[in-house]
């Protein structure tokens, strides 16, 4: 008597086999800046590196995928640009391959970004705007020469790496994680701190840093 393979083997055996031939496909679209306010980013389980970039005026979104698949959708409203992940069946099963999105800001962009991710990697460098980050299982790497805007940074499971250059940045921080570890390398003055929360202030405590997990570890270099 023969065996017959399950019918989400047989689709997993298929679509691996027909994305080893394919190579990375890459997708790159702008959108005019203007009079917006809001960026908005939802990368679900795709990994999304976002960046602040002088010489540019718009907002450049691309994509690398090895299928030619949409990797992202980008709605824009008078006031908001919202971006957000596609995902296909055959990349659940292809997780050596996973689809990345690369997000490029105008360096002079004085709105807020806003991040929505479930288990997508978020990777920030030289935020610029007031920035809100949200993920469910999601590492969140943010590096920056100094600290220029309010930061809020909340993983439910994911860790959270803040990377800043400057000696003494001028930011009021508040770090709280549930059963987490947390570390920081900064000289903070007025420092609070209790089983879940650590709180400082480093310069003048201009802009509110606020870094939050449940079981994620938070680590400030």
């Amino acid at each position: 008597m023969k065996k017959v393979l399950p019918l989400w083997l047989c689709m997993l055996v298929i679509l691996t086999s027909c994305n080893q031939t394919n190579a990375l496909v890459t997708d790159t679209r702008k959108v005019p800046l203007e009079a917006v306010q809001v960026i908005s980013i939802d990368n679900g389980s795709t990994p999304v590196t976002v960046e602040a970039v002088s010489g540019i005026e718009s907002v450049e979104v691309s994509s690398t995928a090895p299928d030619r698949k949409p990797v992202f959708t980008i709605e824009q409203s008078q006031k908001d640009i919202r971006i957000a992940s596609r995902n296909h069946l055959f990349r659940v099963f292809n997780l050596a391959n996973k689809p990345v999105i690369t997000v490029k800001i105008p360096l002079h962009y004085e709105g807020s970004l806003q991040i929505s991710s479930s288990s997508g990697k978020v990777k920030i460098n030289q935020p610029q705007s007031d920035l809100s980050i949200n993920t469910t299982s999601g590492h969140i790497e943010l590096t920056a020469d100094r600290i220029n805007s309010d930061i809020h940074l909340a993983a439910a499971s994911g860790n959270i790496t803040l990377r800043v250059a400057e000696d003494t940045p001028d930011a009021d921080w508040t770090l709280e994680s549930r059963s987490g570890r947390r570390s920081h390398l900064l000289d903070w003055a007025q420092i609070n701190e209790d089983k879940h929360t650590t709180q400082g202030v480093t310069g003048r405590g201009t802009h509110q840093v606020n870094v939050m997990t449940r079981s994620g570890n938070i680590r400030i270099e």
